[in-house]
């Protein structure tokens, strides 16, 4: 093979190579996090109309998978709820494990509770945040928006799946 040839080969290499990193960085980054409501949080009526409710719960979870993966977080949503909607007010919360750290805004989500035979039996969630602060091996969320889905996970539990965007 001629010098020519080879530096054609090593180039080629390169850029190819360099596709797949940047096809690997664009992938999406998607973790879980296993939550459980901390303390008591009454649905407090606000006495204007039937069904009319504020809701703001704490809640902690452990992550599962993304950079942060085996972190622990720590969060508060308020809901204004009417019947069976719940629409997001203020949220936000931190995630932390040894070597980063996360602090997150939740921008807009809601809640609708599921019904069974005029009973509620569980809740779908969905939403969007920003994560406002991130460092050590979390850095690369910084700034970045996220969107999720939620559910009931057990009595007093929920899981929560996240997609960095």
């Amino acid at each position: 093979m001629n010098r020519w040839a080879a530096r054609s080969s090593v180039l080629v290499g390169i850029f190819l190579g360099g596709l797949g990193a940047a096809s690997f960085a664009q992938s999406p980054v998607t973790y879980k996090l296993l939550c459980q409501s901390v303390g008591t949080a009454p649905q407090e009526p606000l006495g204007d109309r039937e069904g009319h409710t504020l809701f703001a719960p704490n809640y902690s979870c452990r992550v599962e998978g993304g950079p942060l993966d085996g972190g622990l977080v720590t969060g508060i949503s308020i809901y204004e709820w009417d019947k069976l909607n719940g629409t997001g007010l203020s949220g936000n919360g931190v995630i932390r494990k040894p070597g980063a750290t996360a602090v997150y805004e939740l921008t807009e989500f809601k809640n609708t509770r599921t019904m069974t035979n005029g009973k509620v039996t569980g809740f779908e969630g969905i939403g969007r945040g920003t994560y406002k602060l991130a460092t050590g091996s979390a850095s690369s969320l910084a700034g970045k928006a996220f969107s999720f889905t939620a559910g009931p996970n057990g009595p007093g539990q929920f899981v929560v799946d996240i997609r960095v965007e």
